[in-house]
């Protein structure tokens, strides 16, 4: 019973471990297209803000991958993106969708970021 519980936890590891693999390979342009797309999907965004995230996801995308390839990668300037990322964002939201936002936001926090979406 034991060995079986220890299988099923290493093959979903692996799975895991996969599934980032994968996410990692995937160019600005696409991971922008991902978030702007699960964005849509959660706070019900129109056409032309579905441009403008877009747009503020490749920016912030092609910076992150930028951090991410040089030599020493810096958490706090990968932190200050994201934290303009979000203050953009709040530009283009209304009122309602920026509550939604926070809520979906804090709900992937409390889940250790399963489902990342805006998080690159």
């Amino acid at each position: 019973m034991r060995k079986g519980i220890i299988a099923m936890m290493l093959a979903f590891a692996s799975i895991s471990a996969y599934a980032q693999r994968d996410n990692a390979k995937l160019t600005p342009e696409a991971r922008a297209e991902n978030q702007t797309k699960s964005l849509t999907e959660s706070l019900g965004l129109t056409e032309e803000q579905q441009k403008q995230v877009y747009t503020l996801n490749l920016t912030r995308a092609q910076k992150m991958e930028e951090m991410r390839n040089s030599q020493d990668v810096d958490r706090s300037k990968m932190r200050e993106s994201m934290e303009a990322f979000n203050t953009e964002l709040q530009k283009v939201l209304t009122p309602e969708q920026q509550e939604k936002y926070k809520t979906v936001m804090e709900e992937r926090r409390k889940n250790g970021g399963a489902g990342r979406g805006p998080r690159n």
